[in-house]
């Protein structure tokens, strides 16, 4: 067994791991959500001034990834900046939000298809928060989460030009509705363009929409996770340009959605239907080709969004271990196709364990992953503003005019978005305990534990940490 990754990836490879992971099937499933915190003018606002603040920390980890290009993303850059704990402390965090991430496709890829496919779901074998889970639709989820770890199992080269296909792929069909949707829709369907839903003002619902922004347009941080395996050709500088380009891609992309379907059916009877994305297009135009254009669209990004944040988990599960903060066994990879193994096969175990949660646990696993999410912005955003300071003669491939305030902001920002999505929680328990808090502190104990375990058992965390930044520096621009 080795330790090293293979360089494979080019810039096309760059932009679909990066748009494929923040455009999935979460449209598909949360569009009526969306329109009922904020209607059709709030959540494209809300998508709008998130993806401003966004495009802040997307600057941010473009100059991080091209001064640090390793495995790893976020971990390394707080290990420069903060030394080993914050390291630790937010790889174990994004771990939990990738991992999840994956349990969320695979659910969801079980919810189309039992749409798609009446009676695929099978009997029920028990319920969760009052759903039952069906063994048909507990095995398609299975299913996929076996299939994404094949896939990965086969090395980069054949993610990336698993993730390429899919994504393009996904880019041509979607032009399809939309342009049915905002050329054979009509502008009064959008009225009213604010929702005042649950008592909420306007600016109420652009903020409701903004909590959940991280996650939805979170898929670009994959990019830093695989920089390791960055082909020797591609340039630095240009994987910092694709990774502010592909937050303004996405949220693009989702306004685009929230604009086409808003107008091809008054967007108040969208938000208590089902896949509203699909009823919209159905309804409006009588057309049961176009809502499976949708719903095939939303299968091509369950299949990039899988792949993406399943890659993001292993590099991070790998970077932690090289460095001595995890079992040595996730450092490993496979000496022919160079993956990181036995990273792959605990990623699957766990997200596998995810799917049992059924279709109620994608919504928790949406809003812890905005908290996991967003303290990775904060914690790359705050390195980023402290190196400008510590290290500010390092090589710079991709340097951020303005750095210091941008930095500042960008920080500022994502602690606001994690206190959202927090704020989030506790309005939506009712006056109860949040269960998403009681995941958040399961995932946190557990880390605590194998932290305090791994230095009890002689871990050399302190010694070896500075391989989280050794990795295969190529600093060319």
């Amino acid at each position: 067994m080795t330790s090293s990754l293979k360089r494979a990836l080019g810039p096309w490879q760059f932009f679909s791991f990066a748009f494929g992971s923040i455009v999935g099937v979460g449209w598909v499933v949360f569009l009526g959500d969306w329109l009922n915190r904020g209607g059709p003018a709030g959540a494209m606002l809300g998508f709008g001034v998130g993806a401003a603040l966004m495009a802040l920390i997307g600057l941010c980890y473009a100059e991080a990834l091209t001064m640090f290009p390793v495995s790893g993303g976020e971990v390394p850059f707080a290990f420069e900046a903060f030394g080993v704990g914050p390291a630790y402390a937010v790889g174990w965090a994004l771990i939990m939000t990738y991992i999840g991430a994956v349990a969320y496709v695979a659910s969801s890829m079980a919810w189309i298809l039992d749409y798609l496919v009446p009676g695929i779901q099978g009997p029920a074998l028990y319920a969760f928060r009052g759903t039952d889970i069906h063994l048909g639709s507990l095995l398609i989820a299975l299913l996929t989460v076996a299939w994404l770890t094949w896939v990965n199992s086969r090395g980069v080269r054949t993610s990336g030009r698993f993730q390429d296909v899919l994504t393009y792929g996904k880019i041509l069909v979607a032009v399809v509705f939309m342009a049915a949707g905002v050329f054979g829709g009509r502008v009064g369907n959008l009225e009213p363009l604010f929702s005042t839903a649950n008592h909420r003002t306007a600016v109420g619902g652009v903020l409701a929409v903004m909590a959940v922004v991280p996650w939805f347009l979170g898929g670009f941080n994959t990019i830093p996770q695989v920089m390791e395996e960055k082909a020797e050709r591609t340039s630095l500088r240009l994987v910092g340009r694709i990774t502010v380009l592909s937050i303004g891609a996405g949220a693009l992309f989702y306004c685009l959605v929230i604009l086409s379907a808003s107008m091809a059916l008054p967007w108040r009877e969208l938000v208590e239907r089902e896949l509203p994305a699909a009823t919209a297009f159905r309804q409006a135009f009588g057309s049961e080709l176009l809502a499976r254009v949708v719903l095939l669209t939303g299968l091509l990004g369950i299949a990039t969004v899988g792949n993406g944040t399943f890659v993001a988990a292993t590099r991070l599960l790998f970077a932690l271990s090289r460095a001595s903060l995890l079992a040595p066994g996730f450092g490993r990879t496979h000496p022919v196709t160079g993956a990181p193994d036995r990273a792959i096969l605990f990623t699957g175990l766990v997200a596998a364990l995810g799917t049992l949660l059924g279709r109620q646990g994608i919504g928790p696993i949406v809003a812890v992953g905005a908290v996991g999410l967003s303290f990775g912005y904060f914690l790359t955003s705050a390195a980023v503003l402290r190196l400008r300071f510590t290290m500010p003669d390092h090589p710079r491939p991709y340097r951020v005019r303005m750095g210091v305030p941008v930095a500042a902001a960008a920080a500022v920002g994502s602690l606001g978005l994690m206190a959202a999505a927090l704020r989030d929680h506790w309005t939506g328990a009712g006056g109860r305990f949040p269960f998403e808090w009681m995941l958040l502190g399961a995932w946190a104990g557990i880390g605590l534990v194998l932290w305090l375990n791994h230095w009890r058992s002689g871990g050399l965390a302190g010694r070896r940490a500075e391989k989280l930044t050794d990795g295969q520096t190529d600093r060319a621009g």
